[in-house]
Parts: structure tokens; C-alpha cells; sequence
């Protein structure tokens, strides 16, 4: 639960934090696009930071994966050569 509510808050402060800035800068620079620009930057933003703080994978999985197959290579090669 706890790293589900951290997840979600990535989100949501991605998302006011961008917009506010669009917003700031539609309301000085007398544009209207820069506050939708900046909610789905936040967005963004905001998964790119789960990703890279969450998604982390297992690096020694598949180098033990690669491993075990030259193993199971070499084990099949010796049973063959006994037969």
C-alpha cells in the first residue's frame, strides 16, 4: 500500500507541478497551449521517475540464466559423448 501511494503521488505532483508551470507561462506570455504541454510533460515526467526510482531490474538474472545454459550446453554434450 505504502509504495503504491508513493507511486501515485510521482504522479500527481509530476502532473500540478508542470501544469503550474504551463500555467504560469500561458498566463505571463499570453499563450494557451503551454499549460496542456506542461500537464502531460508532468505526466512524463512523473513515469519516467517511477520507472527509474521502482523499475529497477535484476541485473544477475539473466547473466545466470546465460550461464546456466552454457552449463546445460556443455552437460548435454558430455551425456552424448558417453552414450
Amino acid at each position: 500500500m505504502d509504495l503504491g501511494l508513493r507511486v501515485l503521488s510521482y504522479l500527481i505532483s509530476g502532473v500540478l507541478v508542470y501544469g503550474l508551470l504551463g500555467w504560469l507561462g500561458d498566463h505571463y506570455l499570453g499563450t494557451k497551449f503551454l499549460l496542456p504541454i506542461g500537464i502531460v510533460a508532468g505526466a512524463a515526467f512523473g513515469v519516467y521517475m517511477i520507472i527509474r526510482r521502482y523499475g529497477r531490474v535484476d541485473e544477475a538474472a539473466p547473466a545466470l540464466s546465460a550461464k546456466d545454459r552454457s552449463n546445460r550446453a556443455t552437460i548435454t554434450e558430455h551425456r552424448q559423448e558417453a552414450e
